[in-house]
């Protein structure tokens, strides 16, 4: 995937969280667009343990090669307002 395409993501006003799809059946929510960061050939994740944490607990490489695709999170949005 290209990283431009994670980074529009990101860049989202009001932002939209939203889910990444790894070839290998992972995915990673990001709830907030502080917790990504996009490089020329990996994402950086932060991944969280306690779902009701505002803090992510450790962060994931991911190539951007084995990115599938990118999921809006748009149930988490509407529960949200």
């Amino acid at each position: 995937m290209d990283p431009e395409q994670i980074h529009a993501f990101t860049r989202r006003r009001p932002f939209i969280p939203f889910r990444i799809h790894v070839a290998d059946q992972v995915s990673y929510d990001v709830p907030n667009p502080e917790w990504v960061s996009v490089g020329r050939t990996v994402v950086f994740v932060g991944v969280r343990r306690d779902p009701t944490s505002p803090y992510f607990d450790e962060p994931v490489i991911v190539a951007l090669r084995h990115v599938t695709r990118l999921e809006p999170l748009v149930e988490q949005t509407a529960a949200a307002g």
